[in-house]
């Protein structure tokens, strides 16, 4: 029970820093793609969440990808 509190306590920290990252605040604020990336964003972590075999680090790596690829085509001062 404790790994699972940690895991989903590190993956919420990651999530927030990411979102943090792409620069928005309200959704109404995002584009098309930048919602389509978010959406994808939480599905990709909840796998690490629902599957202990899983390692953290093949769960946050995509997401982290994903942000940074979003910031560069739309956000230009973060991740470069």
């Amino acid at each position: 029970m404790l790994i699972s509190f940690l895991r989903t306590l590190l993956l919420y920290i990651v999530l927030v820093l990411t979102v943090r990252l792409m620069g928005k605040r309200q959704l109404g604020e995002l584009q098309p793609s930048e919602l389509v990336i978010t959406i994808l964003i939480s599905n990709i972590a909840t796998l690490p969440l629902e599957d202990t075999a899983i390692p953290l680090l093949p769960g946050i790596l995509p997401i982290l990808s994903m942000v940074c690829w979003v910031s560069m085509y739309f956000v230009p001062y973060s991740c470069t």
